[in-house]
């Protein structure tokens, strides 16, 4: 094994480097474009990120916050792609950009190294979320995709992207929504299901009625006094067996089935068992909560 020697690290044995002045540049989807088109060496392109980054921008989230795009000696970017790739996809989008050229091209490998701040460390820090804000942000972004319709996207783990900058701007403006969410995060680390999601449905179904949705979840939660035929026992058998038999499910699985019980529940009727329709759920026979 080789050590970096402390005393042979200083500055004086290090290369000097010709950077560029920083500039900020006003550029749009034609620059965009033209810069990308040095991009030969650089990681995998996330498109789940360029979605996220391209929502922002053209939602007006988007915020100049001195992160550069980076160049090295050949021109080569070696920093910025999914910013850029997003840009690229605007129209008529003028976005201020942060530009340094001529850094060595050995310098990539530092890049990003950081620990990205989480939407739970962003809602601490503006404030918008004192208990559990780990699962206020993620129910919140579960409860965004459903509420948005976004259910059915292209990948079923998480269909839509949904940034920090957008978990925040919601939070920010449904202060009453995160309050539902810190009221039900610790019951909904109970319920058989992944959390986020248990707390998201929680949240709807107290907007619907708030009295009957903290009977459902505590009946959910304990089991206490189900009689057979009872569409809540049947969801807790259903979940039962989903984590017996480690089966993968989706947000969209589990959302499906609670609402179905929810649904069934209140109107009185007795099930044996709860499934999903024959096929799957789809658009139209996906059920909402009543």
């Amino acid at each position: 094994m080789h050590l970096i020697d402390p005393d042979n690290s200083g500055s004086d044995t290090e290369p000097a480097i010709a950077l560029s002045m920083p500039q900020i540049v006003n550029m749009d989807a034609a620059m965009a474009r033209r810069e990308l088109e040095r991009n030969t060496n650089n990681r995998p392109v996330r498109l789940a990120r360029v979605q996220q980054y391209l929502d922002d921008m053209t939602a007006g989230r988007w915020r100049f916050n001195g992160e550069s795009i980076k160049f090295d000696e050949d021109g080569q970017l070696l920093d910025g792609q999914h910013r850029l790739m997003a840009l690229a996809h605007t129209a008529g989008l003028v976005l201020p950009m942060l530009v340094v050229r001529n850094l060595p091209r050995e310098t990539q490998v530092t890049m990003d190294q950081g620990t990205k701040r989480s939407p739970a460390d962003q809602l601490t820090i503006a404030g918008l979320a004192g208990h559990n804000p780990t699962m206020v942000a993620a129910a919140l972004r579960v409860f965004l995709v459903w509420m948005e319709g976004n259910l059915f996207g292209d990948v079923v783990r998480n269909p839509a992207p949904v940034s920090t900058t957008k978990v925040v701007e919601f939070a920010d403006a449904y202060p009453d929504i995160v309050a539902r969410a810190e009221r039900f995060a610790t019951v909904a680390t109970r319920l058989k299901c992944r959390p986020a999601v248990a707390c998201a449905v929680a949240i709807r179904l107290s907007e619907i009625d708030d009295a009957a949705a903290v009977e459902f979840i505590r009946l959910w939660d304990t089991g206490v006094g189900l009689d057979g035929g009872s569409s809540i026992l049947a969801l807790r058998e259903r979940l039962d067996s989903i984590r017996t038999t480690r089966t993968r499910t989706s947000d969209r699985d589990y959302i499906g089935l609670v609402v179905a019980a929810w649904n069934y529940w209140r109107r009185g009727k007795q099930v044996s068992k709860l499934q999903r329709p024959k096929g799957g759920w789809t658009l139209e026979n996906f059920p909402e909560p009543r």
